[in-house]
Formats: C-alpha cells, structure tokens, sequence
C-alpha cells in the first residue's frame, strides 16, 4: 500500500478501485482564455462534467486519471472542485503535450524537471493540489522538442517516483520511440503507461511495447475513429487470450472539449463517455471470452500496481 496524491489529498493505492488512467475533465486553449476570457465558462464547463462524473461514480468508478497536460488547459483547481462535488478520485498530472510551446521549446530540460517536481512535490500553483502522475506525448514523429519533454518527464518521475501516462501517435509507432527514451533515461518501464495504443490493428506493435515491460493503455475506447468499439474489444480480447491481462489499462480519453459543443459530441460519438468501459465495453469484452477476473486485472489491479510504486529511484 502506498500514499498518491488526488485533486482531494492524498489517499491509500488500495483504496483506488476501478480507475480509468487516461481521462480528461477538461481540455481547453490556455492563450485563448487568457486573451478571450468571454469564451471560458468555468460553470458551464462544470455543469456538464460533474453530472459526467457521477454517472461514472455511479457505474463503478471509484478514480480517474486527468492526464491533461500543462498546454493543453490544466486547471487543477477546477478539477479539484469536479472531484469534490462529484465523489470521484482525480489524480492531476503535470507535464507537457506534444505541440511546440515557445518557451519551452527555449528552455533547458533541467528546468523542465524542475517545473514538473515543483508540480508533484510542493503543489500546482497556489491551489494545494498536487500532481500524482506526469504526461508527456509524441506526434506524429519524435521530434527535438518532444525528445526534450519525454527526457525531463523521466528525470522528474525518477526524482519523484510517480507513474508516466503518454499519448502516442501509433501509425508511426511513437510509442516505441517513448520506451527507447525512457530506457536511456533509466525508467522503470513498470511505471509507464504508452498510451492511445488501441488505436491500431498491429498486434506485433502493442506486443513489442510489452516486451519492453510497459503498460500498454487501450485508453481510447468509445471514440469511434480511427478504429470502432468492437475492433478495439477484439483487440484487447486478443491481447487477454495471449496472457496480456497484467499488462493493459482501460479508458477513454473522454472529457469537456473546451468550445465544442457537448450534445454534437455526444451525437457523433456516443459512446465516448466515462460509463462506456464500465457498461457495454465490458459486456462486449465478456461476450468475447475475457473473464471477470481479467476485466478487474485491467481495471483496478493494473492501476493499482503502477500508482503504488512511489519511491524515487
């Protein structure tokens, strides 16, 4: 058992349950909310996500990992509100998103490190909440700058001790060039998490990051593009029926897209909603021969097992 860090405080790993690792309450524009705050509604945005939440609570999920980065909207604050008022364990990340940011495209990577253990050790900004998990992310291809974010994010998770969660772009298999630079870099790869991995067919890709002893997160479930909810269950059943259970983690990167329109989201995809695993992904995946036992191993054991390993190294 180990202590980890919430948007609420800390709590014990046992007492994570079934966790969706790779979520969003919230993405959004920071410039654009700095230049147009008009455009920001913190109430609306919260009037939709905490309803989203409870429903999810009400499922059976007992946590969820924000894997919003810095550049792409983090509020921990609003997040933490959205955990209290909803019931549901959130865990805030630090980190960097893919997409060039000027200053830090300028700044060396130790400082990177620094701003990311800042994060995680003494809190985000002024709102007591502290990061419990680092993001990073590479597309379309590792480019210098990514190199840079995925270097600091691995010296920072070696300093601190928390887990890695990445976004990947899988036609051009990033997910390796990830574990490659973590293993430079000394990481456990226990720790990591090479995300977005169900968004491809290629069986021998998901099983290579495996073997490099990565989690592998089929952590897109319920979007319907590029790949429809019955591929992306064949695959995980196929990745359970080869002895893969202990290694995979579930979710749907679902959340608020900051202006864009709920209820057209909802039309187009439908099931891409923090119920979807919990519900009908489930049934789809027992329908395909996947155990009880192996959906609880992908849903609250794996996450577990990551989350627990706290110690800096």
């Amino acid at each position: 058992m180990a202590t980890i860090q919430t948007a609420t405080g800390a709590i014990d790993s046992d007492d994570l349950g079934f966790t969706l690792t790779h979520e969003h309450v919230v993405v959004g524009s920071p410039p654009i909310r700095q230049q147009f705050p008009d455009l920001h509604d913190r109430d609306a945005i919260l009037d939709v996500a905490v309803p989203n939440l409870v429903t999810a609570r009400e499922a059976g999920v007992r946590s969820m990992v924000d894997l919003t980065p810095i550049t792409l909207g983090r509020d921990a604050g609003l997040i933490r509100e959205a955990a209290e008022r909803s019931g549901v364990q959130i865990i805030v990340a630090t980190g960097l998103y893919w997409f060039l940011d000027l200053h830090m495209a300028f700044a060396e990577p130790e400082l990177l490190t620094s701003l990311f253990v800042r994060d995680i050790n003494d809190g985000i900004g002024d709102t007591g909440v502290r990061a419990g998990v680092i993001k990073c992310a590479t597309q379309p291809v590792m480019d210098p700058f990514n190199e840079k974010v995925l270097r600091a994010s691995a010296q920072a998770h070696r300093q601190t001790g928390v887990p890695i969660g990445t976004h990947t772009f899988v036609a051009n298999r990033t997910g390796l060039d990830q574990t490659r630079v973590f293993k430079e870099e000394g990481v456990d790869l226990g720790r990591v998490i090479i995300g977005h991995s169900d968004d491809t067919d290629d069986i021998t890709y998901l099983e290579a990051i495996i073997e490099e002893g990565a989690y592998v997160g089929m952590d897109r479930i319920g979007l319907p593009r590029p790949r429809t909810s019955e591929q992306r269950a064949d695959m995980v059943a196929a990745l359970v029926e080869r002895g893969y259970a202990d290694r995979l983690c579930l979710s749907h990167d679902s959340g608020v897209m900051e202006g864009y329109d709920e209820a057209l989201k909802m039309e187009r995809s439908p099931d891409w909603r923090y119920t979807f695993i919990p519900g009908e992904f489930s049934a789809m995946l027992r329908d395909r021969g996947v155990s009880d036992d192996a959906v609880e191993q992908m849903t609250v054991r794996n996450p577990r097992a990551i989350f627990e390993q706290t110690q800096p190294y």
